[in-house]
């Protein structure tokens, strides 16, 4: 017991009261979180959306300028087309296409030539085997091999802007 009285009398000071040891670096400590707490969240609300495009991958922003929006010319929306894949005997797919032209002239013109868009797709379909349609690696190349077929239709291959697969299936 005596080591006990003699412990409170080391803690307390000469007026009875008890010492508050470490008290200002808490304190201190707890300031410095409040500052740095704070000053990350000013951070993020500044900066922020910059931020997050930047460490994950960017971060889809509304268009601004309308050049951006203008860059898409009219879609030409095709009929699916139903074929038999080459090399294989009873298998059937079903492709869906958009045609995107320059503009609403050229539109016009390529509603025209609808039959012989078509032919020039199922020619250049009907060559390819299971694989290359169903693998989504090929499908950029059969994207390009199919754009190429059709810009011989037009006057201008500047006329046609891009061919886009919206709807595949393979049976």
């Amino acid at each position: 017991m005596a080591d006990d009285e003699q412990m409170v009398m080391e803690t307390e000071d000469s007026e009875g009261t008890p010492q508050k040891k470490g008290g200002k670096l808490k304190l201190i400590m707890i300031i410095v979180l409040i500052v740095l707490v704070g000053g990350g969240a000013g951070v993020y609300f500044v900066f922020g959306n910059q931020l997050k495009a930047r460490f994950f991958g960017g971060i889809e922003q509304p268009v601004k300028d309308e050049k951006k929006r203008e860059s898409i010319g009219p879609i030409l929306s095709l009929e699916p087309f139903i074929f038999n894949i080459g090399g294989a005997s009873g298998k059937f797919a079903k492709i869906t296409l958009g045609v995107e032209v320059k503009d609403a002239k050229v539109m016009e013109e390529a509603k025209k030539m609808v039959p012989a868009i078509r032919d020039r797709t199922l020619s250049v379909l009907g060559s390819k085997g299971p694989e290359v349609l169903m693998d989504i690696n090929n499908r950029n190349h059969l994207k390009k091999e199919l754009l190429n077929a059709m810009k011989t239709l037009f006057k201008d291959d500047a006329e046609l802007k891009s061919l886009y697969i919206t709807d595949i299936i393979v049976q």
